[in-house]
């Protein structure tokens, strides 16, 4: 039950409702992994901030998925580089995420 209503909360035109199971969930998207990440290593905004030297408001709007703030498509991908490395997760996965979500298509990491 937990599963399927999260589910529904994934937005439909990325993740088809009929590609998931209802044993799983339809990716992540790069803001929720960073947060989760962000959450799990006990930091919080200010002090990934601090560590990073990324602007609170950036890192709260790559969270919350908007790249905006961040000044264009190569200095996002350096942020989210960055935060990562800060939060000790692989950069990788989180960046191809990044250009599914961007609809670019994919590159060498």
């Amino acid at each position: 039950m937990k599963s399927s209503v999260l589910a529904s909360l994934r937005p439909s035109s990325r993740y088809p409702s009929d590609t998931y199971s209802s044993e799983e969930l339809a990716p992540v998207s790069v803001g929720e992994r960073l947060q989760q990440a962000r959450v799990a290593a006990g930091f919080t905004v200010e002090d990934l901030a601090d560590h990073t030297k990324i602007r609170a408001s950036i890192i709260t709007a790559i969270e919350h998925d908007d790249f905006s703030y961040c000044g264009g498509v190569t200095y996002a991908r350096g942020q989210i580089r960055s935060l990562a490395k800060a939060l000790r997760t692989d950069s990788v996965p989180i960046l191809v995420e990044f250009e599914i979500q961007m609809g670019m298509p994919p590159s060498a990491h």
